[in-house]
């Protein structure tokens, strides 16, 4: 335990956020004492119940329009903006070709300054088969994204436990367009 009369100052401290060799984390109490902890006594229970992936794409570009190449992969799917005219549609497809037909049933909701809202769970599922994995699969015409949109998607593969929620969203700022795709796994 570290002991200081008076008022404490830490001149230097290196980031071991990600040392998986570092196990202390710096803690106080409510009375301000300093100590530290080990780090799995923070972390959650690993008791089978937790099973969450979260991975991100972000980038920028100058001309209002996405890089089609620019997909995140998130479990057995891919995700991506696809460049249309001068703006972008949402876009996903299997990651691996399917040995037999996949239906995937998805709901897919879009928030946008024009109307604000929009709202699409439809009783038909996208249909994946060998011939048409990786053709990029839209949402009936009504993927396009605009500046300032923000749009969310969910699906889950069929037969697996596994559900996503995919967020897109656009944003211009300037003459940059910051394009982000994030994908929840639980």
């Amino acid at each position: 335990m570290l002991h200081v009369n008076g008022d404490i100052k830490i001149r230097n401290l290196s980031f071991k956020a990600s040392d998986p060799n570092y196990s202390r984390v710096l803690a106080t109490d409510n009375q301000g004492n300093i100590d530290y902890i080990d780090k799995t006594s923070i972390l959650p229970e690993s008791n089978g119940n937790i099973n969450k992936i979260v991975i991100n794409n972000t980038y920028t570009t100058s001309g209002g329009t996405p890089i089609n190449n620019q997909i995140l992969k998130c479990g057995k799917f891919e995700f991506s903006f696809i460049s249309n005219s001068s703006t972008g549609d949402v876009r996903f497809r299997l990651a691996d070709a399917p040995i037999s037909t996949v239906r995937v049933y998805t709901t897919f909701e879009q928030n946008w300054t024009g109307n604000g809202f929009q709202y699409q769970a439809k009783s038909t599922p996208k249909e994946f088969t060998t011939e048409n994995n990786y053709i990029d699969v839209p949402f009936d015409g009504q993927a396009r994204i605009e500046n300032g949109e923000y749009n969310e998607l969910y699906l889950s593969y069929p037969k697996e436990q596994d559900f996503y929620r995919v967020s897109f969203y656009r944003v211009q700022q300037n003459s940059i367009t910051y394009w982000v795709t994030a994908c929840e796994k639980f």
